[in-house]
């Protein structure tokens, strides 16, 4: 019980040095700057890694593009060659490599958004950052040609109130990110379920006869030009 007593003191007088510390309007203000100087670089940060994400994506995309022509050319090939099967595994690929393609390319929209809307959100924290301090310049002018004191008992629910609206400003963004991943997981996971479902495997097959046939006719008007 000893113990106990001795944290709740020692919590009660680490309280007590912090609401001090709150109740000087100086350090308040000067606590906003430096928390509000920390946003900018996270967000800058979470930029860069949007950007690396948007790179990698590209990259991607580039090799299902060339793998994609790549099984376009091979099955054009076995077609020409009369290997109708080898052609239909061919383009069975294609068709795998341009799914990989259009997630990817979603993925690459959804990066690049953020990036917009993460560097918009930079540029009005450095203007707000810039007003605030300004802002500060100001209060303390007054404060000093006010004669008034450094410190307030109301500073502290003062601070509390922009302190709840901040975290309800951040629990909100929270919420849209967290409303962001589950669509996208639920996307995902729907769509990695229904690939396994007859109707989807009907349909692969359905696109890559369309796809077959689209070869054959192109290679009969090949034959038919050289015969003419």
């Amino acid at each position: 019980m000893g113990i106990l007593r001795r944290i709740v003191s020692m919590t009660k007088a680490a309280a007590n040095e912090v609401l001090d510390k709150i109740e000087n309007p100086t350090m308040m203000m000067n606590h906003y700057l430096r928390d509000m100087e920390e946003q900018i670089s996270q967000t800058e940060q979470a930029i860069a890694q949007q950007q690396t994400q948007e790179r990698i994506l590209q990259s991607k995309l580039d090799d299902c593009n060339a793998q994609i022509a790549h099984y376009e050319q091979k099955a054009e090939q076995a077609i020409a060659d009369g290997r109708e099967l080898d052609a239909r595994m061919a383009l069975e690929a294609k068709l795998l490599y341009t799914e990989q393609y259009e997630q990817n390319a979603k993925l690459q929209q959804l990066a690049a958004h953020a990036v917009v809307e993460l560097k918009q959100r930079v540029e009005d924290l450095k203007q707000e950052h810039e007003h605030l301090k300004n802002k500060r310049t100001e209060l303390m002018t007054r404060m000093q040609q006010s004669g008034a004191s450094n410190s307030y008992p109301f500073a502290s629910q003062l601070h509390d109130q922009s302190a709840t609206q901040g975290f309800n400003r951040i629990e909100q963004k929270i919420m849209e990110w967290e409303a962001q991943q589950e669509i996208s997981q639920t996307h995902y996971s729907y769509a990695a379920s229904a690939s396994n479902t007859e109707q989807q495997q009907q349909l692969r097959a359905a696109h890559v006869d369309q796809e077959l046939q689209r070869l054959l006719q192109k290679q009969e008007s090949k034959n038919e030009a050289q015969q003419s």
